[in-house]
């Protein structure tokens, strides 16, 4: 199931909820122009699956995947003008492994190993 972010509110525990249940399926946030800036998608009630992000203008801005709320292996964020800005790498647990960040012009400017596998 998709629904738009406006028929989810979060409940005491910062969990997704929808007509009153904890919410499993995709929530879309779609901006004015009407390109979708948000797909995440959740299982009971916490981020479970792939999540994207675009730009208003609908280049790609963020993605990657959660498990049970924690991001799980690579994810790659972009500039607006769609270099990319980003790339961390998380092993099974959420742990921080790597980072590496550009500048809005493609220079590296950060490569940075937290931990070794």
């Amino acid at each position: 199931m998709r629904i738009k972010g406006d028929q989810t509110y979060l409940d005491e525990y910062g969990r997704t909820c929808h007509a009153g249940e904890l919410f499993t399926g995709e929530v879309e946030e779609v901006a004015d122009n009407g390109h979708t800036e948000l797909l995440g998608t959740y299982c009971s009630g916490i981020e479970h699956g792939r999540q994207q992000e675009w730009w208003p203008d609908g280049t790609k801005r963020a993605e990657g995947v959660a498990i049970m709320g924690a991001a799980v292996g690579e994810w790659r964020y972009w500039h607006a003008n769609g270099r990319p800005s980003e790339v961390v790498v998380f092993d099974e647990n959420g742990r921080e492994m790597s980072r590496k960040r550009w500048n809005a012009v493609g220079e590296l400017i950060m490569d940075h190993v937290t931990r070794r596998a």
